[in-house]
């Protein structure tokens, strides 16, 4: 029976995603700016590598 004297969270949560601050939403819990750091970081060595890869076809260099 833990469901049913489980702690209600969502009060806190409302309290803190309605909170006036100037972050945005999608990094106010935990561990969301890790999350979120990344995920950037991968996003950009993915685009950078294909960049390279793309400059490098376009030059006709082979291996």
């Amino acid at each position: 029976m833990s469901l049913i004297t489980r702690p209600n969270p969502v009060p806190h949560l409302q309290r803190l995603y309605q909170a006036p601050t100037h972050t945005p939403i999608y990094l106010r819990k935990g561990g969301d700016k890790f999350v979120m750091t990344a995920l950037v970081g991968l996003l950009s060595v993915g685009i950078v590598g294909a960049l390279y890869g793309t400059t490098k076809m376009a030059r006709g260099v082979k291996n």
